[in-house]
């Protein structure tokens, strides 16, 4: 194989079939899939010669072709991708970022930069020779029958390649994949014999698709310093991945998938990290389970999962998936999860085993949804929720296993089950103890209150004038990440109108800094970070968040704000 694109192997010339009367002339690759169909612009690399294409990014490839012969049924045309020297495949077709049956390593899509059929102007090859008009490709494999014979035609076709696809499949930085233009049976062109796309991801980018929970899910960082964080691979194969990266958030894949947990569905998920292990709650329609992840420690130079798919209860169908945990200083383990109508409490002693579920606040209305928990140093642990009326309530959880009364700390949430997830996750000050409470109200509005260890609730008090977005993509949840550094407070939280991430902080209540853009021009859905230290030790705010995937994937991305 050539990265030329040019010169075939022995092998390419012995294996293929050649289709009769057709010859291929030229092609270029462009990696700006937004320009003109007949644009001379947005090329990747000159006439004739590999290109470097990035991970889950949308590109076009232009051929010129030629018949000698129409036949009376006509030429139709189509495309085959092999990877790395590996058999040469079919191009279909497939949505992205959302496809609706499966998502391929590789497929034709669909562009809103020009028209299915819209006419080609010559680009390329040598001026002299005779021309016809072909067509631009779009949401569909193949070119439309054509009979134009000793002509040169061009046809553009909008393609992508996919970091995570279904299987789950990983594709790898330096991957070469090609590409031939093939008749309606399968047969390759004569001419140029394939063109190749040599594939690497771009600094910070995970692909693959955010988990729909309201609840933390890292990034979780081990003691060498790599970092965690957990996805599915694509929406049409919903597995739970654990990917890491040992470059500070530049590069990131996939680590003991051989034994990731087996159930799908992953929106009711929470998680906590006591020392190199991860664990969580999973919730599902009528099931909970418990996984557990160990990163990468003195003992083992990788990650691994250690527990999987262990079924803790199973209580009738919520209306929407919620789930939140914490870990006690003694390891012990306290969950939070949604029911039919109330909300259910399990404990995990730090020996390994489950408690019976515990059903709170069974006989006062109204029906609960959206946990969310945060633990003090003095185990104290501080449970918000909200109630089906548009109502928030807040309590404690103290350290002996009684509740204290519960508090409504907000009658404006909303009643629709978008708004069912509007408490941010909360963060616990070191010094004061205090349970920082962050929701949003049915304006959209952000407010925050403390939640004092003797129970004492402050007054409200609005973060921003900039209306927050709730359920982006079919999740129930605020679209806002809280964290707190030297017991000062940061924010990101996605504009509902721009759908932009911007970044706020405050070092006394209600006292917040004019929120500033730190992600602009992409549709965000979700952002989920924690305090970690980059490659050179210093504290960051890191964070994943999904760039405008509309739920499907290829989207999710890293970036630290330096603390």
């Amino acid at each position: 194989m050539t990265l030329g694109g040019c010169v075939p192997t022995d092998g390419d010339l012995n294996s293929r079939e050649v289709a009769p009367h057709l010859e291929w002339l030229a092609f270029r690759v462009r990696s700006d899939a937004t320009v003109a169909l007949n644009a001379d612009a947005g090329w990747a690399s000159p006439e004739n010669s590999a290109a470097d294409i990035q991970y889950d990014q949308p590109f076009r490839f232009r051929v010129q072709v030629r018949a000698t012969i129409a036949p009376p049924e006509g030429h139709v045309l189509g495309l085959q991708y092999r990877r790395n020297g590996e058999t040469w495949l079919p191009l279909g077709f497939a949505k992205f970022p959302y496809p609706d049956f499966a998502t391929p390593v590789m497929s034709v899509m669909s562009t809103d930069a020009y028209a299915q059929g819209e006419q080609t102007e010559r680009l390329l090859g040598a001026a002299d020779l005779a021309w016809d008009d072909g067509a631009g490709i779009n949401a569909v494999a193949s070119t439309p029958v054509w009979r134009t014979t000793q002509d040169a035609l061009e046809w553009e076709w909008p393609l992508v390649v996919r970091r995570f696809s279904d299987g789950p499949t990983f594709a790898d930085d330096g991957d070469v994949f090609e590409l031939r233009v093939v008749d309606g049976q399968g047969r390759a062109l004569a001419g140029q014999q394939s063109a190749a796309l040599r594939l690497t991801a771009a600094p910070g980018h995970l692909g693959g698709t955010f988990i729909e929970t309201p609840t933390r899910i890292g990034p979780y960082q081990s003691a060498a310093g790599h970092l965690y964080f957990f996805m599915e691979p694509s929406e049409t194969d919903n597995w739970f991945m654990a990917v890491k990266s040992t470059d500070a958030g530049l590069s990131w894949r996939e680590t003991d998938g051989v034994n990731r947990p087996v159930t799908g569905d992953l929106e009711g998920v929470a998680s906590v990290q006591t020392g190199s292990v991860i664990h969580f709650v999973h919730q599902i329609s009528r099931d909970v389970f418990y996984h557990a992840f160990q990163m990468d420690d003195e003992t083992s130079a990788d990650g691994k999962w250690l527990v999987t798919d262990q079924s803790l209860a199973t209580p009738d169908e919520p209306p929407t998936q919620f789930a939140d945990l914490v870990a006690r200083s003694d390891g012990s383990l306290v969950t939070l999860y949604g029911g039919a109508q109330r909300l259910f409490m399990q404990s995990r002693s730090a020996q390994g085993a489950w408690g019976a579920p515990q059903e709170i606040d069974s006989d006062v209305p109204p029906d609960l949804s959206g946990p969310v928990m945060a633990i003090a140093a003095d185990d104290t642990i501080t449970m918000a929720y909200t109630g089906r009326d548009g109502s928030g309530f807040v309590r404690h959880l103290r350290a002996d296993g009684t509740l204290s009364a519960r508090q409504l700390f907000s009658a404006n949430l909303g009643t629709s089950d978008d708004e069912n997830g509007a408490i941010v996750p909360l963060v616990v000050l070191a010094e004061s103890g205090e349970t920082v409470l962050m929701y949003r109200e049915h304006t959209g509005l952000l407010f925050e209150r403390r939640f004092s260890r003797d129970g004492q609730l402050s007054e409200p008090e609005q973060v921003a004038q900039i209306p927050v977005i709730t359920s982006a993509v079919d999740s129930e949840q605020v679209g806002a990440d809280l964290i707190v550094h030297d017991s000062n407070l940061h924010l990101l939280f996605i504009d509902a109108q721009s759908r932009s991430i911007f970044y706020t902080r405050s070092s006394q209540k209600g006292n917040w800094s004019a929120p500033q853009v730190v992600v602009e021009g992409i549709q965000a859905a979700w952002v989920r970070g924690s305090v970690h230290r980059d490659g050179a030790g210093n504290p960051v705010y890191g964070f994943v968040f999904d760039a405008g995937s509309t739920g499907g994937s290829g989207f999710n991305r890293y970036v630290a704000l330096p603390l």
